[in-house]
């Protein structure tokens, strides 16, 4: 795997583990013994250990919650499979630890990293005030568009619009920024 596919996945997970565990967590309520944690590692390590991982995945998130959906309804029809340890290997020796690279001892990826957010939080507050609220407000304050409608009298719909549109905007401006 080429070091700049594993760069991109150690990005997505770090950035993204505690959505990920949320999202495993509410819909695990029934199943307390099981750890969200461990569902979103072993999701991840089987995304790793796929044979055609250097082929280009369109959308990462949609691809990882989808395999995250898929393994929760594994769990609810009983095929529950043990979940892999990080420090586990799979049969060429490699752990999630030996895949993923521990990107907080780069100063330059943590450079980068902090520009890019500060560089997005810029492009959200220069969005029109009603995308950037429910951006704001949907993935910061982690409230849910049905709380968003009742409280500001704005119907589901537009306000799922307002963010599509909204979050498409910033993503333009970062790829023209970043060419």
């Amino acid at each position: 795997m080429s070091h700049e596919r594993r760069s991109g996945l150690a990005d997505f997970f770090s950035q993204n583990y505690g959505r990920l565990v949320e999202y495993v967590r509410g819909r695990l309520r029934d199943r307390a013994y099981m750890s969200g944690e461990d569902i979103v590692q072993d999701v991840m390590l089987n995304l790793l250990g796929r044979p055609d991982i250097l082929a280009p995945i369109a959308d990462l998130s949609a691809y990882v919650f989808g395999a995250l959906r898929n393994r929760i309804v594994d769990i609810y029809r009983g095929r529950d499979e043990d979940t892999i340890s990080l420090d586990s290997e799979n049969e060429h020796g490699q752990s999630l630890f030996d895949v993923i690279p521990d990107e907080r001892f780069r100063p330059e990826s943590s450079y980068h990293s902090e520009s890019l957010r500060m560089m997005i939080f810029r492009l959200i507050r220069e969005l029109p005030e009603p995308q950037m609220a429910v951006i704001v407000e949907t993935e910061f304050n982690r409230r849910t568009f049905r709380e968003l409608s009742e409280e500001w009298d704005v119907p589901v719909g537009t306000l799922l619009a307002r963010k599509h549109r909204g979050l498409n905007a910033v993503r333009r401006k970062l790829e023209e920024v970043n060419g």
